[in-house]
């Protein structure tokens, strides 16, 4: 995903929660909170039982809302999971075709 798009997507969901009428600062307090207890939950979440590979990424895309640097490990996560969903096809691609050589 470029990162333009990101950039529009992140507009779209900062309108879509109302935060772009909310002022700066305290718009900046309630994503620092929210999103933080999303990541805390999500790396907690690692060594306990739940869905901590949504929450992570989940939490990180609303820190990046308002902080570049949560911005720049969000593009990270997202072209790291880009590669994986690429390797997982070409994986898949592979898998099929010794599937329909040996049983043909």
């Amino acid at each position: 995903m470029p990162q333009q798009q990101i950039h529009q997507w992140m507009e779209k969901s900062r309108h879509f929660l109302r935060l772009d009428k909310i002022p700066p600062l305290p718009r900046k307090i309630i994503v620092s909170v929210a999103g933080g207890i999303i990541f805390i939950a999500g790396v907690i979440m690692i060594v306990t039982p739940g869905p901590a590979f949504v929450l992570i990424p989940l939490g990180l895309l609303l820190l990046s809302s308002e902080f570049k640097w949560a911005e720049q490990a969000s593009q990270k996560v997202i072209d790291f999971l880009h590669q994986a969903r690429g390797k997982w096809r070409q994986f898949r691609r592979k898998r099929n075709k010794r599937r329909t050589r040996s049983s043909g």
